[in-house]
């Protein structure tokens, strides 16, 4: 039986997507989806991005591009 998180992953891998954002909020890899066990109804598909913002290892926002504030929610 296919699950919710397994439709999800499918779909986040088949459109080349790396993980999951909320912005401003949080933001988890494909390889480690939802480690909270759980998802905000907020969440959206999304690009890793660099991170510089000394707060977090990795962002994930909405574009393939340089640096996205998802951290203040301006993305």
């Amino acid at each position: 039986m296919a699950t919710v998180i397994k439709i999800l992953m499918e779909y986040i891998e088949a459109n080349g997507y790396d993980g999951l954002y909320s912005p401003g909020v949080c933001a988890c890899k494909k390889d480690d989806l939802m480690p909270c066990d759980g998802m905000r109804n907020d969440c959206e598909p999304g690009y890793l991005c660099e991170c510089d913002c000394g707060d977090h290892y990795f962002h994930i926002g909405p574009e393939k591009s340089n640096v996205i504030d998802v951290c203040s929610g301006d993305a």
